[in-house]
């Protein structure tokens, strides 16, 4: 049975395993994934236009606009976690990324149009050839994806099938780098696919962890920087395991929004390296 159909004959979703490859060697992900997020039924989305966020008073967040970049992890049953990167544009057009976390595998990427109706996002790919995925546009400000009824998810890993835009965690968002700098945090840095966030604050502790499921987290103690030119180099050690920081005075451009920081910075945590960029918050 091919994998997309397999997929099909459950009525919730399960933990995620990779996808064969086709003949051409591109893996059958949204096939696979995203058909089965969008559910069983072959009935359309109705024909709508699409219309503003509405979200109810109270401890509610409104994003300042559906459009824009959205990420998350998706369980994998036979790796950390699939990284999900989706891109709603404002000409209503989308471009989702999915990629293996420590697979050999090549990201896969689909495009097509979304449609904003009554709180849910529906994805509709360009082929024609998948039915529609289905999110819901929560009070908090996530996108949840739906099962293929277009109900919420209701078994154990149901809070990891979640999105949460780039201005909930990113450099640019005025709010949260002036927050942090409230905190005493001195160096702050960032990195893409998987998401990850490091803080470093020279007087208590540097802390690392995955965005945003925080499947990778490590706390420890601020040891003596080592310098080299122009690298500084901290190497820690926690109940958690290994922690090493490069941070580079050099232009980083990032890999997503193409903003330009100061520092390049490469993180080892137990093994796994991550690369971003970073700058200093007090300087």
């Amino acid at each position: 049975m091919h994998p997309s159909k397999a997929l099909f004959a459950s009525e919730q979703l399960p933990v995620l395993r990779r996808v064969n490859f086709d003949m051409k060697g591109r893996p059958s992900l949204f096939l696979g994934i995203l058909l089965f997020l969008a559910g069983c039924t072959t009935a359309p989305v109705a024909e709508v236009a699409t219309e503003p966020v509405g979200v109810s008073a109270g401890k509610t967040k409104e994003p300042a606009s559906v459009a824009g970049t959205w990420r998350g992890v998706i369980p994998c049953a036979d790796c950390p976690g699939i990284n999900y990167t989706l891109r709603l544009n404002e000409d209503n057009t989308f471009e989702g990324t999915l990629t293996y976390q420590e697979r050999d595998v090549e990201p896969f990427t689909r495009t097509g149009t979304w449609r904003l109706h009554a709180g849910k996002v529906a994805l509709e790919a360009a082929d024609n050839g998948t039915v529609p995925t289905l999110f819901e546009l929560t009070k908090t400000g996530e996108l949840n994806m739906l099962d293929q009824e277009g109900k919420p998810i209701t078994t154990g890993t149901a809070p990891l099938y979640v999105l949460r835009k780039d201005s909930d965690f990113a450099e640019d968002n005025p709010i949260l780098r002036e927050e942090r700098r409230e905190r005493g945090l001195d160096f702050v840095a960032t990195g893409n696919e998987p998401g990850w966030l490091l803080e470093i604050d020279l007087e208590k502790s540097i802390r690392f962890k995955t965005l945003p499921s925080e499947s990778i987290s490590m706390e420890t103690p601020v040891p003596a920087a080592l310098r080299s030119g122009n690298i500084t180099t901290y190497l820690a050690t926690s109940e958690a395991g290994e922690l090493e920081v490069e941070i580079i005075e050099q232009p980083c451009e990032d890999t997503m929004s193409g903003k330009v920081s100061p520092y390049l910075v490469r993180v080892k945590v137990n093994g796994i390296n991550f690369r971003g960029c970073g700058e200093y918050l007090q300087e």
